[in-house]
């Protein structure tokens, strides 16, 4: 958890209360979402592609050859940050047996597989890099919703991209997980957060593993990286939610996250709800207070 929270704290001082009492969220995935992720790893391709040809490998065999052994392989293959390395090390051997090159002396081998795990490692830990307008659009959310984050992968390598990223400061919670299925996750949030799924969303670029969160809220899909996309991905039909296809955070904002605050202020105002009149005796929505980051 990032922090801990402090609910009645937060129904004074942040406006998160939908009409039916319970807060709304907005669930984050990181990679490709928030942060750019691709380029670290075309470096690593292009790295290892190099080393290849070296070796007398075509370059763009070794990049196949890499693409077809871990994006062919993923999910099933897992999200710890082995594994990347470990698929650079098999895609060598079948490179190895295919293009008949020369055996690594023993004496060396386990240097030369250092070498390839080294190049697998780098994406992990480089400073990341937010998509432009994403800091901006959820520091104003925040006055809105609880901002969760929900992402898949290495625990510390995504606890590194959420402080350096500069996200913590935003994140009420996160939930960091090896395994897909983030629907069932956000499921358990909803009941011990008490959230609102008709006034909440999950905002991610993935179909297959951000629009299974169709299942139990309202998907805002920012479609940024897709190298783990597959033919046949798709979202989940007749969940009562709805989507949100956007091009970038600032269009997110515009067209996503503003229209379920307002969605959600008109049903508080009783406009348009049977028997809703302006002497109505709801109280009215707190005006919000003019601030530009979060309250320590």
């Amino acid at each position: 958890m990032a922090q801990k929270l402090n609910l009645k704290c937060f129904a004074e001082q942040r406006d998160l209360i939908t009409p039916n009492g319970k807060l709304a969220v907005l669930c984050i995935d990181m990679d490709g979402t928030t942060i750019e992720c691709q380029p670290y790893f075309d470096e690593a391709f292009e790295e290892f592609a190099l080393l290849m040809s070296l070796l007398g490998v075509p370059h763009e065999e070794s990049t196949h050859a890499l693409k077809r052994i871990y994006y062919g392989s993923m999910p099933h293959r897992g999200f710890e940050r082995h594994r990347f390395p470990e698929a650079l090390v098999e895609t060598y051997e079948d490179l190895r047996k295919r293009f008949n090159l020369t055996q690594v002396p023993d004496q060396q081998a386990e240097h030369f597989r250092s070498l390839l795990k080294g190049i697998g490692s780098a994406p992990f830990f480089r400073r990341p890099k937010l998509f432009t307008d994403c800091i901006q659009v959820l520091t104003q959310a925040h006055e809105r919703f609880l901002l969760v984050a929900v992402t898949v992968g290495d625990y510390e390598a995504q606890l590194f991209k959420i402080r350096q990223s500069g996200l913590e400061k935003l994140f009420d919670d996160r939930i960091i997980t090896l395994t897909e299925g983030k629907d069932k996750l956000v499921a358990q949030l909803i009941e011990d957060y008490n959230i609102d799924p008709e006034y909440s969303a999950f905002i991610g670029n993935s179909v297959r593993s951000d629009g299974v969160c169709l299942n139990v809220m309202n998907f805002i899909h920012v479609p940024f990286e897709t190298s783990l996309s597959k033919d046949g991905d798709k979202l989940p039909e007749n969940t009562g939610f709805k989507v949100f296809p956007v091009k970038n955070w600032r269009d997110a904002q515009e067209n996503a996250i503003n229209r379920l605050i307002r969605q959600r202020d008109m049903a508080l105002s009783g406009i348009g709800t049977t028997g809703g009149t302006c002497g109505a005796s709801r109280p009215a929505r707190r005006k919000p207070r003019a601030t530009t980051g979060k309250k320590s």
